[in-house]
C-alpha cells in the first residue's frame, strides 16, 4: 500500500459541504463520497467518518474494495491510496485500512495497531474527507477469508465462560488460580457485563485490570454497567483503569503497561485482565506474562486462539485459523517480542525477550523478578 504525505495546495478548497457528505456513482462502480466531516476516535486512535457503515455501503462501496482517501484541512491535504475497505482489521500490524467494524457507529480510517493518524496529521473538526473506489473487489478474497463476526445472544453459546470469553490462564508455569482473562465486566456494548461480573465472583477475582476504560467515564456513559462485585472491587481500590489504545509501540502504551505491572506488584491475585472483548490488548498483556513464565510459541498461539474458538467457532487447522495465525497472531508475537521477519518463531527464545520488553518499558531487574514470582509456580 502507498501513502502520500502532506501536500500544500495552491487553491482554496470549498468548505461549503463541511458537515455533509455527497456521493456520485456510475455504471463502473466508481463511487465517490465527497467532503464528509470526520471526528477523532480518542479511545483507539484514527479518524471516524461521519457516515454509518450501512449508509456508506448503500452508496456503492463494498467490503473488499480498494479505496483512496483525501483528507483536507484548510490548504493542507493528506492522501491515502489503495487502502483495503474491510469489515474487520484484516491487514498486518502497522498498515492503514478503512474499516466498518461491527458495533461501530461510523466507518473509520486508521492504522492497525499503529499510530493515530488523526493526531499525526493534526486533523480537526474542520477536516473533511473524500473517498473514491480505487479498484472494486481488489481485496475481496482477503475479506471473504478473514470475515468473522459473533453473536451477542447468550443462548447461542454453550456456557457463560464461552459467552464471556472467560478463562483461567495456565500456560507455562503460571500458578493455578492466579491469572484470568476475558471480556469486560463493565462495558456492556456486547451485552456481557453482567455475565462477567458473576464469573468474577465465582472465581474470587481479587484485582481487576481494565486495559480499555478510563475511570472518569464509567459512571457517566450509558454503555457502562457496574455490577455488585465490580462495584466492591472499585470501591476497595482493587481495580486499575488504564484507557489503553491498541498502538502497541506508542510511548503512552508502554507507560500504561509499566503502571499496570507496578499495580500488580502492589496487589494480590487472582488477577483478571480484560479490554472490551478480551482479545487483542488482553492478548498482548497475557503474552508478556506467559512468556515470562516459560510459555512456548505453541502455548502463546493456543491460548490466544481460544478467543477465536469462543467467539467465532474457528477450529484449529481450518483455513481461517491458518490465515489468522500467520497474519494476525504471529505478527503480534513479532511486535511483542521484537522479532524480525527472519526469526523462526517456533524456536525463538521468549523468556529473555519478555524480560527485555519489561526492562524497555521501565521496570528494574528486581521488579521483573517480582512480577515473575507473582505469577510463576
Amino acid at each position: 500500500m502507498r501513502r502520500q504525505g502532506i501536500l500544500v495546495l495552491s487553491i482554496l478548497m470549498s468548505i461549503s459541504t463541511l458537515f455533509s457528505c455527497s456521493t456520485h456513482e456510475n455504471s463502473s462502480k466508481s463511487s465517490i463520497l465527497e467532503n464528509c466531516a470526520i471526528h477523532h476516535d480518542d479511545e483507539f486512535g484514527g479518524a471516524y467518518i461521519d457516515i454509518s457503515i450501512d449508509d456508506f455501503n448503500k452508496k456503492g462501496f463494498t467490503f473488499g474494495d480498494s479505496v483512496s482517501l483525501t483528507f483536507v484541512t484548510g490548504l493542507e491535504v493528506v492522501k491515502y491510496e489503495d487502502l483495503g475497505y474491510f469489515s474487520g482489521y484484516y491487514v498486518p500490524a502497522g498498515q492503514e485500512l478503512l474499516v466498518g467494524y461491527k458495533g461501530y457507529d461510523y466507518i473509520k480510517c486508521c492504522v492497525n495497531y499503529g499510530e493515530d493518524i488523526y493526531a499525526k496529521h493534526h486533523f480537526s473538526d474542520e477536516t473533511t474527507v473524500t473517498i473514491t473506489i480505487n479498484e472494486a473487489g481488489k481485496y475481496k478474497a482477503v475479506e471473504e477469508t478473514l470475515s468473522i463476526s459473533y453473536s451477542d445472544k447468550r443462548e447461542e453459546y454453550d456456557s457463560d465462560e464461552q459467552f464471556a470469553n472467560f478463562r483461567e490462564v495456565t500456560v507455562g508455569n503460571i500458578k493455578p488460580g492466579r491469572l484470568y482473562r476475558g471480556a469486560s465486566p463493565i462495558d456492556n456494548s456486547r451485552k456481557r457485563a453482567n455475565t462477567v461480573d458473576n464469573l468474577l465472583k465465582k472465581n474470587n477475582i481479587a484485582y481487576n485490570i481494565d486495559l480499555a476504560d478510563k475511570l472518569e467515564n464509567i459512571y457517566v456513559q450509558d454503555k457502562y454497567v457496574i455490577g455488585d462485585y465490580m462495584k466492591d472491587l472499585i470501591q476497595n481500590n482493587k481495580s486499575v483503569f488504564l484507557g489503553m489504545a491498541a498502538a502497541y509501540k506508542a510511548e503512552d502504551f508502554s507507560n500504561k503497561m509499566k503502571k499496570m505491572f507496578l499495580m500488580i506488584l502492589n496487589n494480590d491475585g487472582p488477577f483478571y485482565v480484560h479490554c472490551l472483548e478480551g482479545k487483542d490488548r488482553t492478548g498482548f498483556v497475557c503474552m508478556v506474562i506467559e512468556a515470562l513464565c516459560g510459555a512456548t510459541y505453541q502455548d502463546l498461539i493456543d491460548d490466544y486462539f481460544i478467543t477465536y474458538k469462543n467467539y467465532y467457532g474457528i477450529e484449529k487447522g481450518s483455513e481461517k485459523y491458518n490465515v489468522i495465525k500467520e497474519m494476525h497472531i504471529d505478527e503480534m508475537i513479532r511486535y511483542v517480542f521484537s522479532f524480525d521477519e527472519k526469526t523462526n518463531l517456533l524456536s525463538a527464545g521468549y523468556y529473555s525477550k519478555a524480560r527485555a520488553y519489561l526492562e524497555n518499558i521501565g521496570l528494574t531487574e528486581s521488579q521483573i523478578d517480582a512480577v515473575q514470582e507473582k505469577f510463576s509456580a
